[in-house]
């Protein structure tokens, strides 16, 4: 099977897959502030990687240059974000854009959603459109969002909403559905 001309079995993504598992063994412990610096290069680590295990309709990805990371309200890891830019995923260069209104993001393909956001809107203004949501918030997966961090004994995990990611158009690797904690709607 072929993704955007490279074989799903390549080294490459086997190694992501690697990467991804040794992800969701790192504990979060240590001080206050080295934890939170600790969980939020996890984070980042796995925003990465989770635009590397989500297929976007081709439209999507023909009619941007860009692989768009964005941020939807405060987040407290945006230095982290940053780490990311001039980075690959599916031969795009990444770049992190930052916004405050739900209708900026409708050109991102990946959106993490600050805790102070309204949801409703949030997620009603992006419905059924091809961009991977993911937040903290608690119940986002519940709420409509595709992925949601969250912190089980002490180490960065997360959920899925199935259903979510194939309403806006994604396609979400079967590696990565098998990684969450917990997947809702049909695979």
């Amino acid at each position: 099977m072929r993704i955007f001309g490279h074989s799903i079995f390549s080294g490459e993504l086997i190694a992501a897959t690697a990467a991804l598992l040794m992800l969701l063994c790192a504990p979060v412990t240590g001080k206050a502030d080295e934890a939170q610096q600790t969980e939020y290069r996890i984070k980042t680590a796995f925003l990465y990687n989770f635009s590397r295990f989500v297929v976007w309709p081709e439209s999507a990805m023909q009619e941007r240059s860009e692989f768009s990371l964005c941020t939807l309200g405060e987040t407290l890891f945006e230095e982290q974000l940053d780490t990311l830019a001039g980075k690959t995923v599916h031969n795009k260069a990444i770049v992190v854009k930052r916004h405050s209104r739900p209708e900026q993001v409708l050109d991102c393909h990946l959106v993490f959603i600050g805790e102070q956001q309204d949801l409703t809107e949030t997620l009603w203004t992006l419905q059924k459109q091809p961009v991977l949501t993911v937040s903290n918030i608690a119940g986002f997966t519940k709420k409509g969002g595709i992925i949601q961090f969250k912190l089980i004994e002490n180490k960065v995990r997360f959920l899925i909403n199935a259903d979510a990611a194939s309403s806006a158009g994604l396609t979400v690797s079967s590696k990565l559905l098998s990684l969450a904690v917990d997947v809702t709607g049909s695979r």
